[in-house]
């Protein structure tokens, strides 16, 4: 079906195209009412909608923002997708997608493609495979586009774009203390990528915990994984090995893997293990026993990270020392962590 234009609502009403255009866009000039209305009531009629990208090019807005993320089987990144959504929606903002598979080239791919369907800006979570030369690389490509930037959490080095984070080194201090009271000595991590800058900052907050109550960091009780639940059998039969109490997951769905490997071992949470993950997505809520993790504030991440882009997006300046908003996390204490040497 052809697509209806102002040139058709225009021959519809009777008016100028000139005329037509000025009551549909709201311009403020004086226009009678009664033409107004003959105009919106036959742009109805003929189910006229504006062409979007030649609004965008006048106006020189697109109310589109860009989200990229690095999986969006994550648990944590879907629902910060859907707050962002919903944090635009209210501003009058629609949102488009890229998903980058933790690739570093589709990052950069994403970027330049939203930049080709003129978003006006782009909320950005790095994939976990950038080097230092990808991240380079990147940042030479926003700034050749000029184009405003949120990263959320995870950020590039060395970068002055926005970033709204979390304070990981105090959400693994949290996990791994919680554990400590609890009696457990021998605490496995099962960390994230550790290219990442908020997967070391989450060993360096478990590693203090244990220094400051005295117990040695032993880097074999230290296991690499991928944010997803598809390690978990080498994961549990690494820390069983190293005869570990308990298990700190670096996210939601690393601790999903091991409670499924666990129940093929024939073991039980928390009776033969104690687990903890981290983020708090609905996953750890759903699974039996109720999974124990430290909270990420998704909902208000997300509608900060709007706030941000937005202020860019209106050309108001944000002086470097409020271009990072650093989020407290929380742990949420539930049924997959019980005392060691508890009968």
């Amino acid at each position: 079906m052809k697509r209806v234009t102002i040139r058709d609502v225009a021959e519809k009403a009777g008016y100028s195209i000139t005329t037509v255009s000025m009551v549909l866009n709201n311009k403020p000039v004086s226009i009678p009412e009664k033409t107004r209305i003959k105009v919106w009531k036959t742009a109805e009629e003929l189910k006229y909608r504006p062409n979007q990208l030649a609004v965008s090019m006048i106006t020189k807005h697109s109310h589109v923002i860009g989200l990229i993320i690095p999986d969006n089987s994550n648990a944590f990144f879907a629902e910060l997708s859907k707050e962002v959504e919903l944090a635009a929606q209210r501003e009058g903002y629609g949102v488009i997608y890229g998903n980058s598979n933790n690739d570093s080239k589709r990052d950069i791919c994403y970027i330049r493609m939203f930049a080709d369907r003129q978003v006006d800006g782009i909320i950005f979570a790095r994939s976990s495979s950038q080097t230092q030369e990808d991240e380079l690389r990147l940042l030479r490509v926003v700034k050749e586009l000029s184009l405003p930037l949120v990263m959320i959490d995870r950020q590039i080095d060395n970068s002055d774009a926005c970033a709204v984070l979390l304070d990981h080194f105090k959400g693994g201090y949290l996990a791994a203390k919680h554990l400590i009271r609890l009696g457990h000595t021998r605490i496995g991590a099962y960390t994230g990528p550790r290219s990442l800058q908020s997967s070391n900052e989450r060993l360096t907050g478990y590693r203090f915990a244990l220094e400051e109550s005295g117990l040695p960091y032993d880097r074999s009780l230290v296991f690499e994984g991928n944010y997803t639940a598809s390690g978990g059998e080498e994961a549990l039969r690494y820390f069983l090995n190293q005869r570990a109490s308990a298990v700190f997951c670096f996210n939601d769905l690393m601790a999903l893997g091991l409670y499924r490997e666990i129940a093929i071992a024939g073991l039980s949470v928390p009776d033969d293990i104690s687990i903890i993950g981290f983020d708090n997505s609905f996953l750890s809520e759903i699974i039996h026993p109720a999974l124990t993790t430290v909270e990420q504030p998704i909902a208000q991440m997300g509608r900060r990270a709007v706030s941000f882009l937005l202020r860019q997006i209106e050309g108001r300046e944000i002086p470097p020392e409020q271009r990072r908003d650093i989020f407290e996390p929380k742990l949420v204490i539930r049924e997959s962590v019980e005392e060691y040497g508890k009968d």
